[in-house]
């Protein structure tokens, strides 16, 4: 369907969905699809907002400041022959620019429909998939396809004729800076984002694990004076190792939710089904499992709902890593007084060191990763080079270089957290939403200082604090974070027979960018389940299956 055409300006879109709209302004020049929330000013304030500038970050940056939601903005200009695009600042909705045959092609995927019409294929950039494979969490933000761009979020993206130029007008690093926010307005933050992604949607299915973050997703909405029907889905480990059915039990009974629980074991992983599937746009870091995938899309389906919410981001913005940082970032802001003494010693009791190793890493603190899992030794030649040249940062922890490191370390993970928009099943259709990965929420919890969201060894007690009322007791005290690694240790040494061959023939060593003498030692189903590389394996299965699908 044609949206918007303009000499060197083609918009067209699929017929709306619940998950989407289209907000249009200048005679079609300025067009937003997705899903557009009210911020600070009603939804309807945000056209006139756009109709009084032609200027493209003026016009963005109003969008930012005055919504939030899923969307992709654009802005054409027919007298510079320029159009100029930006995802939302969570990025929430994919895009992908594809530059291919003199044409610029800004897509929210790459269908087999699509590469047929156009007559060509986008390639694997095997240099690309190497520093995947070293750094899982930026299959969001980079791609391993020739030609192929993934904007980040919050930041223009100026096509014209002389090419692509960016321009920020938002960063994870900008809000941090910004005058610190009191925790105790996260409540009415948080509320506001979960109604929004539930706004119109009866019944709202959520994925309920039982941990903190999916439970306060649930508080959330129950506790509404107009809460939808509510229905939870519960996935249970049939083997040791992951399994918080009786906290999830536990919330679903405090806020009179009907809880669908569904057993699991891992005979019934199969990676390799994903051979199958359709081709996705990048490696499925996460969604590899895809039976989690299809019993929550199953168990929505049930119930004829929508919209199905997750706890994704909570650990991020909530901030659940506990250490010797957040002591850090109080010495930092305010010097050597008695909270940063304290914090230090929280930081030994909680990490098991001892408080002179806790005072050594505040005063030297180490460099911040979100997911350090990849052990050099496995790198073939290509790799190998990238590690020893040093791999690229996420643009986002390139501006955070200079922050203290609390928030660095928060501001990686939140970097991380663009791998949950990935083409899942559940994505389909725009029914997903990670409601604690909103605009607002993030932007909130950017702000606050780490030593509030961590005041001691509890694990995101600051949140159980301020978010107490939303949750039953036995979720509210806990003291433990839920743990899966038995479960998919197990899953995975059962399919080695398959995935080992897959690996050691596979594109991942062929280009030299695993060493398959060092991958041997890996694939040993025993030692799998008692040396936990359950995850890495799991980076390499993904990086190839995908690889697979493109080469």
């Amino acid at each position: 369907m044609v949206q918007a055409d303009d000499p060197g300006f083609l918009l067209l879109a699929g017929a709306p969905n619940p998950g989407w709209a289209l907000h249009a302004a200048r005679e079609g020049r300025t067009q937003v699809l997705g899903s557009l929330l009210p911020g600070t000013l009603p939804k309807d304030s945000l056209p006139a907002a756009l109709e009084t500038s032609t200027d493209p970050v003026e016009a963005m940056s109003a969008i930012t400041r005055l919504c939030w939601g899923r969307y992709v903005a654009f802005i054409h200009d027919p007298e510079r022959q320029q159009t100029s695009l930006m995802r939302d600042p969570s990025g929430a909705l994919r895009a992908y620019i594809w530059k291919v045959d003199g044409l610029t092609l800004i897509t929210s995927g790459l269908p087999d429909a699509l590469l047929d019409s156009v007559g060509v294929r986008p390639v694997v950039d095997w240099s690309a998939l190497a520093t995947l494979t070293a750094l899982p969490e930026r299959v969001g933000s980079l791609s391993a396809l020739t030609d192929v761009t993934i904007p980040l979020p919050g930041t223009i993206y100026h096509v014209g004729k002389d090419g692509i130029t960016t321009q920020g007008i938002w960063s994870p690093t900008a809000i941090a800076r910004q005058d610190p926010a009191p925790l105790a307005d996260l409540p009415r933050v948080l509320a506001n984002c979960i109604a929004g992604w539930g706004n119109g949607s009866s019944p709202v299915s959520i994925e309920l694990s039982g941990g903190l973050d999916s439970s306060l997703i649930l508080g959330g909405l129950a506790r509404r004076k107009d809460r939808p029907a509510i229905h939870a889905l519960n996935l249970v480990p049939g083997a040791t190792g992951g399994g918080e059915s009786r906290f999830a039990s536990a919330v679903a009974d405090h806020w009179d939710v009907p809880l669908v629980e569904v057993g699991i074991h891992p005979s019934e992983i199969d990676y390799m089904a994903h051979m199958e599937r359709s081709r996705p746009e990048q490696p499925l870091v996460y969604g590899l499992d895809h039976i989690a995938d299809q019993t929550s899309v199953r168990s929505a389906d049930l119930v004829g709902a929508t919209t199905i919410l997750s706890g994704q981001g909570g650990d991020a913005v909530l901030f659940q890593p506990r250490g010797p940082h957040i002591a850090a970032d109080r010495l930092r802001a305010k010097g050597p007084g008695p909270t940063y003494w304290r914090l230090l010693a929280e930081s030994a009791a909680s990490t098991n060191r001892s408080i002179w190793s806790s005072l050594w890493r505040s005063l030297r603190p180490l460099p911040m990763r979100a997911a350090a899992n990849f052990q050099p030794a496995l790198a073939g030649a290509l790799l190998r080079a990238q590690l020893e040249a040093g791999l690229p940062l996420h643009p986002w922890m390139e501006e955070a270089k200079r922050l203290p490191p609390g928030k660095r370390l928060q501001i990686a993970m939140l970097s991380n957290c663009q791998i949950f928009h990935a083409p899942t099943l559940t994505s389909a259709g725009l029914r997903l939403a990670h409601p604690m990965l909103s605009q607002p929420v993030v932007e909130h919890c950017l702000r606050v200082p780490t030593w509030e969201l961590v005041p001691d060894e509890r694990d995101r007690g600051g949140a159980r604090d301020v978010l107490a009322d939303w949750l039953p007791p036995a979720v509210r005290e806990r003291r433990t974070k839920g743990e899966a690694t038995g479960f998919y240790s197990r899953a995975i040494a059962l399919q080695l027979d398959r995935l080992g061959p897959l690996l050691r023939e596979g594109h991942l060593v062929r280009q030299n960018i695993i060493d398959r003498a060092a991958l041997e030692p890996m694939l040993n189903g025993e030692a799998l389940l008692w040396r936990g590389d359950h995850s890495l394996l799991a980076t390499l299965v993904a990086m190839e299956l995908w690889a697979q699908r493109w080469a």
